[in-house]
This record gives C-alpha cells, structure tokens and sequence, in this order.
C-alpha cells in the first residue's frame, strides 16, 4: 500500500509538471503585446488601423494597440526615434526621412491624388505663375511642400520669388479663412476644410493629379530600423493585421468611412470626400505589387521627385529601406 501511495504521488507531481509546462508555453504562444501606433486623422491615415482595431485584427494576432495621432509624419518619425511611438503611418513627404535611413518601410497604403495649391479669389490667383511675389504657405518637410516645390520648378520659377510660409495643416486653414495668405499647398483633410470654408472665394489652381508623369506620392506604413531588427514576431504580427484591414477597406468603403469618422469624430460627408483622396491598396494589390517589381518602381519615381525639388541630393537604394525581400519572405509567403 505504501509502495503504491508513493508511485501515485510521483505520478501526480510528474502530471503537474507537465500541465504547468504546457500552461506556460500557451501562455508565451498567446501573450499580448502593447504596441503605439500613429496615425493621421484623415481617411488615408485612419482607415486601416481604424479597421484593425474594430474588426479584431490587431487582437488575432495578440497585439493590444494604442492609436496616437499626429499631424504629419515627421512629428511620427520624431517620436518613433525617441521611442514613443512603435509603428506609424506617414505621408508622401516624410518620405525622405526613410531615405536618410531613419525609418524602414513596411509597405504602401496607397498613392496620393490628396495635394492640391489652392489660392484665394481676391487674390488674383489663378495660375502657378501667378503665385510670384504672392504670400503662400505649407508644411516643410511634408507632402505639401514638396508638391509646391515641384510645380514651381516645373515653370522654372526660384522659390525666393514666393514669400513661403512654414505652417501647419490647422493653421494654414485659419490663415487662408482670414486672409492673411494668398494661397496654400495643402494635402487632406486640409484641402476639404479650405474649400468648405471659403467656398468660392477658393480657387485650386493645381493637383499632383496634374503632375503624375514626374513621380509617385505613396503613403505607407513605417517602422525603425532598430525596432524591427529587435522585434520581428511583432512586426510580421502588425504588418498581417494592418494588410487584413486594408482588404477589408477595399471591399467596404463605405463601411471603411464610417470606421474613420468614428475614430476621428468627423463628418461622414467629408470622410466620404477623403476617400477619393488616393488610390488605396489591398493586402492583395501589395503583395503582387512587390513580387512583380512595380512597388519598387515608385518608389524610385518618389525618389526623383525628392531629388527634383532638392529635398535630397542622393538617392539610395530603394532595398536599402524598402522591405521588400522582408515583407516576401517573412509576411507574404508564411
């Protein structure tokens, strides 16, 4: 009898370990990871982790998401190198941030048909050429004043024939409501609030539509060099989250602008305007857009625009900051 009460005891402690072992590997197979996320509060800077977030992604994939948002994406690219912020969404110009190597980027969210220079009526403003000698305002290091700088270039107008103005998004909307410039480059939402505003007093007198034969403006998901190599379970995590919610955006629209004007507490008419903003990419149109070359392609056109208006004077290889072979070998293809 006693012999069996011992071969139970070390039977029963044997099971409790195997039970506690098998605990804990579920455990670190589940665990959560808090991650910050930045994003913009437009449509383009919105949808996908807005989508992520509600429809559960992030949560399949044991990501608890706190959204941050920023105005631009420098802002984002600051806090992320200071390591308050994990992940972000950032616009065309912050771009050239990735190419100095500060950033890595993940994938594309789309393609910006947002930019627009809009001038005021009373100030006799109805041409790029007009714009000399003329106050006109927008966001260094942004999409806004690369596109400025593109369309004055393009005529072969000099920058100090233009008093430029550095502003931000909400202060160049109050700027162009009192008068106190006479135009603006601007990209969403920013461009929705003058126009409303202002009505007809509001004159748009170019859109990076016009110059889609001098460079690709995408906008895309970013993560820092140091923080990938670090954390590559999260980021492989994150990136199929945030691909799942853009095939759903692209399937959903108007569900998607219902998403984002929750998120940001905004109009559903003027979400609605947003989303005709960009051409917006499926999980799907990125993946084939990396194996058949064309990412790479614009990015390469987005570098030329940078050298172009001098935003950069050497291009790099888009490889070098593009994960391309990244997203393929670790996301795409598992």
């Amino acid at each position: 009898m006693m012999k069996f009460r011992i071969v139970f005891l070390v039977l029963f402690a044997a099971l409790s370990i195997s039970c506690k072992e098998k605990t804990s590997n579920t455990a670190d197979e589940i665990k959560t990871e808090i991650i910050r996320v930045g994003y913009m509060p437009d449509f383009s800077g919105t949808s996908a982790a807005a989508i992520a977030q509600e429809k559960g992604y992030f949560q399949e994939e044991g990501l608890n998401v706190v959204l941050l948002k920023f105005l631009d994406g420098p802002s984002e690219i600051n806090a992320m190198l200071s390591n308050n912020l994990d992940f972000a969404y950032i616009g065309h110009g912050a771009h050239s941030l990735a190419i100095q190597g500060k950033v890595n980027v993940l994938f594309p969210n789309g393609l910006s048909k947002s930019e627009q220079i809009i001038a005021r009526k009373s100030s006799g403003i109805n041409t790029i050429l007009d714009l000399k000698g003329k106050t006109v305002a927008a966001q260094f290091g942004t999409s806004s004043e690369i596109f400025l700088n593109l369309a004055i270039n393009k005529l072969g107008i000099n920058k100090d024939e233009l008093n430029i103005l550095d502003m931000n998004g909400p202060n160049i909307v109050s700027a162009m409501t009192n008068g106190t410039i006479d135009a603006a480059s601007v990209q969403a939402p920013y461009t929705f609030s003058i126009l409303n505003t202002l009505g007809d007093e509001a004159v748009p007198i170019a859109s990076i539509i016009d110059y889609s034969d001098s460079g690709a403006f995408p906008s895309s998901w970013v993560v820092t060099p140091e923080y990938q190599n670090a954390n590559p379970d999260i980021v492989n995590r994150f990136s199929r989250a945030i691909l799942k919610a853009m095939d759903y955006r692209a399937n959903n629209m108007n569900e998607a602008v219902e998403i984002v004007a929750r998120q940001n507490n905004s109009p559903i008419e003027t979400v609605a305007l947003e989303k005709e903003t960009a051409l917006w990419f499926s999980g799907q149109n990125v993946k084939e857009a990396y194996l058949n070359g064309k990412a790479a392609e614009w990015y390469k056109s987005q570098q030329n625009v940078f050298i172009y208006t001098k935003t950069i004077t050497n291009t790099s290889d888009i490889s070098k900051y593009v994960q391309i072979k990244y997203m393929i070998d670790n996301v795409f293809n598992n």
